[in-house]
């Protein structure tokens, strides 16, 4: 971050920009294929339950299993410091292509047990693949193309939720969850391939021998020992904010004259504004730094609510592509200022920690918003979140003074 006390990082070996732009084009070609992927068959599967047994609360526990995973992202973070991370990412996509492959074994409610342990173990492999890649992406680019690319990335994530479950749906109609599954197996031995492809070194970072204990939590004392870091993080709040507001959400529709399925144009609208987002953060940290982008991420969540709070149908779907702003630039600022300031036998570790931090919430403040929503009004809601984000905001402004004033950290 301009002008605040940063951590100094040892300079990675210099890559020709021939050699970035190859890499780019393999990562993001096996990205955004095993995303079509990936985005279908999390909504197939929940629809494939529901198919077999009628019950929406089975349906429900798909989406469970898949998350039931994040909790092990201390260890898939300090799997990724210690093994060849392409490698590594290499066989995870052979894996959970084996994995996935099996669900064209489920035919009936006999192997109803086959699809939620293949979504479990999808899970596992997904907590395990994240951190990996976040060090090699760190591995492949300079730091100027990582800003844009990991907004590129960012951008692919977001189109592909947007397009990818209605193709994963329409499959699902026509042909069954099987052919879902097929796909799906499809994408990640193309993604495995494509990373074979990719040129950087593979040998495992070096590291001094440490306990387990110490070596799991090593990513946590690194954000939390590193000032610009930890001030930035504190804008993660926001993330667990976004939760409470999920149930609110069908209020908002009622209350502003709408059919429940009207949803979905929020949703679209919210695409469309994270997609914007994404393409333009790289452009505000080279003007600004990071810090500034989250806080004006925080200002951007707080406007959104304040829209969304307003009673009116324009007001809402003004706060819908506000909204879209918010969470990306959050966290894009983080996730950019975390390369930068972390050296490579950490940067696993660290990558784990930043995301169990910023999506490991979600589930008990979304179960949280639920319980909220049967006592207080939308309104209440969305009005309480943007005066805590404007706070938040306030406060990282007030940490971001203090690190301008103290001196380099060396």
């Amino acid at each position: 971050m301009r002008g605040a006390a940063r951590r100094p990082v040892p300079a990675r070996p210099a890559r020709s920009a021939a050699v970035e732009a190859a890499n780019a084009r393999w990562y993001f070609a096996g990205l955004a294929a095993s995303l079509v992927g990936n985005s279908a068959m999390s909504l197939v599967a929940g629809v494939w339950v529901k198919a077999l047994t009628g019950s929406s609360a089975q349906a429900g526990l798909v989406s469970a299993c898949i998350y039931a995973g994040t909790m092990g992202a201390p260890v898939a973070g300090l799997i990724a410091d210690r093994l060849p991370r392409r490698r590594l990412l290499v066989w995870m996509n052979v894996l959970a292509a084996t994995t996935i492959a099996a669900l064209l074994w489920v035919a009936s409610r006999a192997q109803l047990w086959l699809l939620f342990a293949v979504m479990g173990l999808y899970g596992i492999e997904a907590t395990l693949m994240d951190p990996a890649e976040d060090a090699l992406f760190v591995e492949m680019f300079s730091p100027q193309l990582r800003q844009k690319a990991n907004g590129w990335r960012l951008t692919i994530q977001e189109a592909g939720r947007l397009i990818a479950p209605l193709a994963g749906a329409g499959l699902f109609v026509l042909i069954g969850g099987g052919a879902v599954a097929a796909l799906d197996t499809a994408t990640f031995l193309f993604a495995a391939w494509a990373v074979t492809r990719l040129h950087t070194e593979d040998s495992p970072p070096r590291h001094a021998p440490e306990r387990l204990g110490p070596a799991l939590l090593a990513g946590v004392r690194h954000i939390l020992a590193t000032p610009s870091l930890r001030a930035t993080v504190t804008a993660a709040a926001a993330m667990a904010l976004s939760g409470i507001g999920v149930a609110a959400q069908y209020s908002l529709v009622h209350g502003v004259g709408q059919a429940p399925a009207f949803l979905g144009v929020f949703s679209a609208l919210l695409g469309g504004g994270s997609i914007i987002a994404s393409l333009t953060a790289g452009r505000i940290i080279d003007r600004l730094d990071e810090s500034r982008l989250a806080v004006i991420g925080l200002i951007n969540f707080a406007a959104a609510n304040l829209l969304r709070a307003d009673h009116s149908l324009l007001a809402a779907i003004v706060g819908s592509i506000v909204l879209g702003f918010a969470l990306p630039y959050v966290f894009l600022a983080t996730l950019n200022l975390a390369m930068a300031v972390t050296p490579s036998e950490l940067q696993g570790r660290v990558s784990a920690a930043l995301t169990f931090a910023l999506f490991g919430p979600q589930a008990l403040t979304q179960a949280i918003g639920s319980a909220l929503i049967a006592h207080v009004s939308y309104v209440d809601i969305y009005l309480a979140s943007a005066a805590v984000s404007l706070s938040i905001a306030g406060r990282l402004l007030r940490q971001r003074a203090r690190l301008t004033e103290a001196p380099l950290v060396t």
